[in-house]
């Protein structure tokens, strides 16, 4: 997938582009900026330096497709879709979102969403699921804007980091509804559904 840059309504950049093993360094920086209090409700350490390798190689190889938006050399988001295949799942994809907390609201966020939007629409995608811990209210609020409605929540499902039971909370989104989310993804959502390369959002 190509490199993607946007400009932001804030007169800055970012660039949207594929996650790689020279990225390690930055993803560990980026995942160390986020609150503790919230990277305890990520399903796996962040921070641990071989599951970063793990997760740039999945992405090198087309096992997951992984993208980051950076703005001045700093990674701000990052985004994965993990898509089904040959199963009788297939035209469904998981995505999973982080945001930097100082950037939420801010345009990257945007950004990212158009650009989850064009791979999902390039690989002929449904529906779009995103499953993640109850007390993840903002990146709920997040999901709520691109789309994406509640669809169910199970009860004491998942463990934090910390080993509590957490109730997991299932959201999902068809094309068509993250299509017509303009307010979130942007009014410059193109007709052909394909990359509108640097714009104003």
């Amino acid at each position: 997938m190509i490199d993607k840059t946007y400009s932001l309504k804030t007169k800055k950049t970012v660039t949207i582009r594929n996650l790689n093993r020279d990225d390690v360094s930055l993803s560990r920086s980026f995942f160390q900026s986020i609150p503790e209090s919230k990277r305890k409700y990520f399903r796996s350490d962040v921070t641990n330096v071989g599951h970063l390798e793990e997760r740039c190689l999945e992405a090198e190889k087309g096992e997951i497709v992984r993208r980051i938006a950076i703005m001045s050399g700093t990674i701000v988001a990052d985004a994965s879709l993990a898509i089904e295949s040959g199963t009788w799942k297939s035209g469904t994809a998981y995505l999973r979102l982080v945001i930097d907390p100082d950037h939420i609201g801010k345009g990257a966020q945007f950004a990212l969403a158009k650009d989850m939007y064009d791979v999902a629409y390039d690989k002929n995608l449904e529906k779009i699921v995103a499953k993640f811990m109850r007390p993840q209210k903002d990146l709920m609020e997040i999901y709520q804007k691109l789309g994406f409605r509640i669809e169910g929540v199970l009860p004491d499902y998942v463990h934090d980091q910390e080993g509590k039971e957490q109730d997991m909370v299932i959201m999902i989104a068809s094309l068509e509804d993250l299509r017509v989310a303009q307010q979130f993804i942007g009014d410059w959502l193109d007709n052909g559904h394909g990359a509108v390369g640097a714009g104003e959002m």
